[in-house]
């Protein structure tokens, strides 16, 4: 630092406290000298040395001053002992004062609250970010919610001493009764706060404005910031003088706080000047103040944002009902990933690389898109009209519907009674369907896939791949067709809008199948007991699904062309009928004869072709299978069909020519799970094992979003913690910790993570809920556990790699990490992409929090953010 005047000299010896403070006292600096207070003259000549080293040597020790950078100007020094005294741990709630503080609160005011109703402030390192429209539409917003839930009415106050937008909205011709600089000079004169209250209550009662919703005219008191121009220019008092005042430290709060209670508003909303200003300061660094910080995306306002954070963060607890103040990006431009700028105002909240707090921050910042419609307007009227429908005043309206009015109206319905019974429930359930076994009979929900699938084969024969990832329900859907013996009772056991026989039965036979389908054992051999009661020619074993298996395993430790797999795809088939039909076209004609259809499944691959990635043998059975097969059968055959269920990784790596064709062919039909069908899926399980959980008339396929998600609360609460703490929302928090890179959840892990969470009934902590936070976060590290066991026992290819980054030293372990941190090969790369574990962005390297739990991977500060974006995009 260049040292030009004595400011500079003060500057550094404050931001370098720690280094002197146990030799030192005090200091004083003024225009020419400066006086150093000590606890001994004993120690003069270690503070000589650290002098020399703080001032880069322009400290002259024999003449004892502190030469500055014009030549000829410098500081004296001078010592004295001092005696001892006691600091405050925090000073004045001044930048100019907390800058150099290591922490900017009182302690024991970080767990207190204002005396009388909460207080919401508005700030913006920046103007013209829209830090005036985002507490307008607040207003907006809490007016509207005020009609449905009977609240209270707000008061306002412009205390922009600068540039007082507010007021020049509200202001009419007339000069107001009463203003925020006359509160400013009442308060300025008097010491007590109930005194300040009486004199200034009744006058500002009178300042209503009002506020048109959709359903009336709804009244806030607001506040303006001067009465008369002369006012403006000629201030005798402001926030800094009040705070430099002796015993007003924080009164500026505490009577806006009061004025609110006395009013009968249910809180107060203030408007603060932009910049590190003075006449912010004392609000901002009242810590029982809520803050938003509107910033827009511009490299000045964030950075500013950054530096306003780094200081109001100053000693203040990351913890869950710690007043954190919020961020509100602004004019977002449609298209524009801001997620590098999150993860960079996010930083400045997190202490520390450890999970433990980490939840805290996921809600800290809200996206506001930019509408260009809300640049330019000139009336409070205009403002509320135009706000009407934008995203970026729904946006906000989320803000305060679930901080603010959630706790409000009609609680959520738990009947703790039957708590115990529910959980149990859910885990028995959940634990019997997590690999598809069970004979017991289940519903079938109607996802997209699904629906599908039945539009496109109700009335033909099915022929189709059905792809997805392991465990995304393809062993399920399976067991549930054969479970219904008739393709026809499949259709109408899951789609309610079917009604009564069809006449026309399509016979459900299984060729191959998964190991997990031992546990249906019962099923298969229904199954194919319904096929062999027709008297058709071929008869099939009960063992047949078995047999198969070991049969192509046989087959595949030989090297066959894909010509040569598809003629052993045809011999297995006929095989299975004992060998009664020499070719397909005699199967044919007995069935043609006999009107009988039927359809041939096929599951379980992935067990016995376990290197497609690399072997061409394996590859050339699925491209045999898949694709050249069922071609033929889709167009020699109308009687049998083939439904082949398959794992996409095993269909990319064999398929290595036109595989997007392939994919388009049956990407409509594929087993995904967006985030939206996870939770439903969620809310349909849980009303499997406890029927009187979903009490709606609608059914839970054609439930709305907000359906849903009121269901969901009743589940695991709104948030991780209470409503109204900082705690990360529960939906959004689980579907993060449970997707990949590819977008999607797999059935098999939200099913998963039902069975951990209700592993045990759990304290009971919040009334709003059945499953509690704490149970909630040990199944999702419980889950990255078994992901990981099973991903590679599954993906082999993928086991050295999942090792590799295990076995590496903790101090690695952190993302995002680099190409050189641990050597990945392009190959190890490229699957790893490929099954959405990796994600790299900027060079750098982030994996999904699915298998970040497991492999002990922690976020350097800001991450987390990034991969949130890239999660849940």
């Amino acid at each position: 630092m260049l040292l030009y005047t004595w400011k500079d000299v003060e500057r550094k010896l404050l931001l370098n406290k720690k280094v002197w403070e146990d030799k030192i006292l005090e200091i004083e600096t003024y225009s020419s000298e400066i006086i150093i207070y000590i606890k001994s003259m004993d120690v003069i000549n270690d503070v000589d040395m650290l002098l020399c080293e703080l001032m880069d040597h322009k400290y002259d020790q024999q003449n004892k001053k502190i030469n500055l950078e014009f030549e000829g100007e410098y500081l004296d020094v001078f010592f004295e002992q001092g005696d001892i005294v006691e600091h405050n741990v925090s000073g004045t709630p001044l930048f100019k004062k907390v800058l150099y503080q290591q922490s900017a609160y009182y302690n024991e005011m970080l767990s207190e609250d204002l005396p009388g109703v909460p207080v919401i402030a508005f700030h913006s390192y920046k103007g013209g970010v829209g830090r005036t429209l985002s507490l307008l539409a607040f207003v907006k917003a809490w007016s509207s919610l005020k009609n449905l839930k009977n609240s209270k009415r707000l008061l306002i106050i412009d205390s922009d001493i600068e540039a007082p937008g507010i007021t020049w909205l509200t202001t009419k011709s007339e000069e107001p009764l009463f203003s925020y600089l006359d509160l400013l000079e009442v308060t300025q004169g008097k010491n007590n706060v109930d005194e300040i209250i009486s004199l200034i209550a009744d006058k500002v009662a009178e300042l209503t404005v009002k506020i048109e919703t959709e359903q009336s005219l709804v009244e806030h008191i607001v506040l303006p910031t001067y009465r008369y121009i002369e006012q403006l220019l000629d201030m005798y008092s402001s926030p800094e003088s009040l705070a430099l005042s002796y015993n007003k430290k924080y009164i500026l709060a505490e009577v806006l706080s009061k004025l609110g209670e006395k009013l009968n508003a249910d809180m107060v909303l203030i408007d603060l000047r932009a910049g590190l200003s003075e006449f912010s300061a004392p609000i901002l660094f009242d810590p029982r103040v809520k803050k938003y910080l509107v910033t827009s995306t511009s490299y000045q306002s964030v950075k500013g944002t950054e530096i306003l954070l780094q200081q109001l963060n100053k000693g203040l607890p990351l913890s869950e009902n710690t007043l954190l103040p919020e961020i509100l990006l602004t004019m977002v431009p449609e298209g524009l990933k801001p997620s590098d700028i999150i993860s960079d105002l996010i930083a400045a909240y997190e202490k520390s690389e450890t999970d433990e707090n980490i939840s805290l921050t996921d809600n800290l910042v809200t996206e506001l898109p930019f509408a260009s419609e809300l640049v330019h307007l000139e009336s409070l009227q205009h403002i509320m009209k135009n706000l009407e429908g934008r995203e970026f005043y729904k946006r906000i309206y989320l803000i305060v519907q679930n901080n603010y009015f959630s706790d409000k109206g009609k609680s959520t319905e738990v009947d703790f009674n039957k708590r115990k019974s529910v959980i149990k429930s859910i885990h028995s359930l959940a634990k019997n369907q997590i690999t598809a076994e069970g004979n017991a009979a289940f519903d079938v929900l109607m996802t997209e896939p699904i629906q599908n699938l039945i539009r496109k084969y109700r009335s033909n024969l099915p022929n189709t791949v059905i792809m997805g990832a392991k465990g995304s329900g393809k062993t399920f859907l399976y067991r549930e067709i054969l479970r219904n013996k008739y393709w026809e009772n499949f259709i109408l056991s899951v789609d309610q809008k079917e009604k009564g026989e069809t006449g026309k039965k399509t016979i459900a036979v299984p060729l191959l199948a998964s190991a997990t389908a031992t546990g249906f054992g019962e099923i298969m051999q229904e199954a194919v007991q319904n096929y062999n009661q027709y008297n058709l020619k071929g008869k099939i074993n009960s063992s047949v699904y078995i047999d198969n298996h070991d049969l192509v395993l046989n087959y595949d430790r030989g090297n066959h062309d894909i010509l040569g797999w598809k003629e052993i795809w045809k011999e297995i088939i006929l095989q299975s009928l004992n060998h009664a039909y020499q070719s397909f076209e005699e199967l044919e004609s007995d069935l043609e004869e006999h009107k009988i259809q039927v359809i041939f499944l096929i599951d379980g691959l992935e067990e016995i072709f376990t290197q497609t990635i690399s072997f061409q043998t394996e590859q050339n059975a699925i491209v045999a299978l898949c694709r050249d097969m069922m071609n033929e059968i889709k167009v020699r055959y109308k009687n049998f069909g083939l439904m082949v269920f398959l794992r996409k990784d095993m269909a990319r790596d064999s398929i290595t020519v036109n595989f997007e064709q392939f994919n388009s062919l049956y990407n409509s039909v594929e087993l995904k799970w967006s985030s939206t069908e996870a939770l439903r899926l969620v809310v349909w399980l849980v009303s499997q094992a406890a029927p009187e959980f979903y009490q709606e008339e609608v059914a839970i396929e054609l439930a709305s979003g907000e359906i849903i998600e009121r269901n969901l609360i009743k589940l695991w609460g709104r948030k991780l913690g209470k409503a109204t703490s900082n705690e990360a929302y529960s939906s959004r928090w689980i579907l993060a910790a449970l997707s990949d890179f590819n977008g999607q959840l797999q059935a098999r892990d939200i099913i998963r993570f039902l069975e951990y969470a209700t592993k045990e009934v759990g304290k009971r902590v919040y009334d709003d809920r059945y499953l509690m936070p704490v149970e909630i976060k040990k199944a999702v590290s419980d889950c990255s556990n078994a992901k990981i066991s099973e991903v590679k026992q599954e993906i082999k290819v993928l086991e050295p790699i999942f090792d590799k980054l295990d076995s590496a030293a903790e101090e690695k372990k952190i993302l995002p990490f680099y190409n050189d941190t641990f050597n990945l090969t392009p190959a190890e790369e490229k699957i790893m992409k490929q099954e959405g574990y990796l994600k790299v962005e900027n060079d750098k390297y982030y994996l999904p929090e699915i298998i970040r739990h497991a492999l002990k991977f922690r976020y350097e500060k800001g991450a987390r953010p990034k991969v949130l974006s890239l999660l849940l995009k």
